[in-house]
């Protein structure tokens, strides 16, 4: 009986490790040159960001009232967030440069954002801005501008890869030629 349980946990722990997910990596500019990845290739991969992605972007009204011989202000916010939580699935949807694309996470409009290596040193996919201003980044996404909160200049794309190699050998044993 010991040995069908010890059996059985060997059996249920290799299925387990055999289940594992891939391995997300990042995806860099010399990946993209290496393999020669065209748009279309690109189109065809899923990627993922690697961190979360917070956008936000707020209006402020200001009315005023006079009544009974009072001044009343009133300002409302309101504000708006969009959260792409990490490793959120996402595609590419066109291709800027040969060193930026655009990517979308949601249909709609416009709703896309912008990676690229063109500013960091690993090459690495990383969130581009119109500009950046004490870690925001100013992007826009769906026709509407908003903030990118800080850490995500940071957000690379990442991919799984898997590598499959076949090598194949062949030995011949020759005994000699005899006169």
């Amino acid at each position: 009986m010991k040995q069908l349980l010890l059996s059985l946990g060997t059996l249920f722990l290799v299925a387990s490790l055999s289940s594992c997910s891939q391995k997300l990596v990042p995806f860099t500019q010399q990946m993209r040159e290496s393999y020669k990845l065209s748009v279309e290739d690109l189109q065809s991969i899923q990627f993922y960001n690697s961190n979360s992605i917070v956008l936000k972007r707020g209006e402020e009204t200001g009315m005023k009232e006079t009544e009974n011989g009072e001044l009343t202000l009133k300002k409302e916010h309101y504000i708006e967030e969009i959260v792409i939580k990490e490793k959120t699935p996402c595609i590419v949807r066109s291709s800027i440069d040969g060193n930026t694309i655009t990517v979308e996470f949601e249909d709609g409009t416009n709703r896309y954002l912008v990676f690229g290596s063109r500013k960091n040193r690993d090459g690495y996919y990383t969130l581009q801005a119109l500009e950046w201003n004490n870690g925001k980044g100013k992007v826009n996404y769906g026709d509407k501008y908003y903030y990118a909160g800080q850490g995500s200049k940071d957000v690379f794309l990442a991919l799984k890869l898997k590598s499959i190699e076949n090598f194949k050998s062949e030995q011949k044993v020759v005994k000699g030629k005899k006169l």
